[in-house]
């Protein structure tokens, strides 16, 4: 077997099995599907602030903190459903979702940031983050919205070994003010829950990738993938569950 597969199956099992995001709850509506959407429209994920457990911080800089993560997740989404399911944007005060493309909405039920001097010094689960979101899929239709999906996706960060075991994993960052960083410099300070945005949204995408499968209607620019199910290995090797996002070529 090609060298390179090996690692990335040794590094999916070693870090995914207890350092990833997996989906759950996983509820498919009998509703007849047989075109795939125009595009996919990514909401904003509700998110209220007493999901965010970040540390003492003032309570602005956690809601500039809040309002980042649900961007990032936003766009995150997006991203790898333009990859890997269909057109997608992410759904803004003057976009217009008509009959025939899809709306992703969901709630950020829980943000942990855990320790980061823990991650940085111990690693292998010590101090690690928790991301946990459920997220609705509908259909627009002339008629109104008619939901197709309906998930839950929980996960955290953290099982790398730590600096003080000889591989730094980028788990320590510089608490910046939020008046002079805006939120994009802010979320430097939580490298655990910037790779826990990263797996959420690939994981989101992977449910819709499969569905659309599933019905003979992944385009072929698109890249099938399929979800993690919470408690299982992953079907699929992909570095994208594995490698931290800070430390991620691609």
């Amino acid at each position: 077997m090609d060298l390179k597969l090996l690692l990335s199956l040794a590094v999916s099992i070693t870090f995914c099995s207890c350092s990833s995001v997996g989906v759950h709850s996983l509820q498919t509506n009998r509703v007849a599907v047989r075109e795939a959407p125009s595009r996919i429209w990514v909401e904003r994920f509700s998110a209220p602030l007493s999901a965010f457990q970040l540390g003492e911080r003032p309570a602005s800089e956690k809601r500039v903190l809040r309002d980042a993560i649900v961007t990032n997740l936003a766009r995150s989404t997006s991203g790898q459903l333009n990859t890997h399911a269909a057109n997608s944007s992410v759904l803004g005060a003057s976009s217009t979702s008509s009959p025939g493309s899809w709306i992703v909405r969901g709630q950020i039920q829980r943000v942990d940031q855990g320790s980061r001097a823990l991650r940085a010094g111990i690693g292998l689960g010590a101090g690690r983050t928790e991301m946990r979101t459920s997220v609705t899929v509908f259909k627009v239709t002339a008629a109104g919205l008619v939901p197709l999906l309906r998930f839950n996706t929980t996960g955290s960060s953290g099982l790398e070994p730590g600096v003080a075991l000889g591989i730094a994993t980028g788990g320590v960052g510089t608490v910046l003010s939020a008046a002079s960083a805006g939120g994009t410099l802010l979320m430097g300070s939580l490298p655990g829950v910037n790779t826990d945005i990263d797996r959420t949204s690939y994981e989101i995408a992977a449910v819709l990738s499969l569905y659309l499968q599933d019905r003979g209607l992944l385009g072929r620019s698109r890249i099938p993938i399929q979800p993690k199910m919470k408690g299982e290995l992953p079907t699929t090797v992909n570095l994208s569950r594995a490698i931290p996002a800070p430390l991620r070529t691609q």
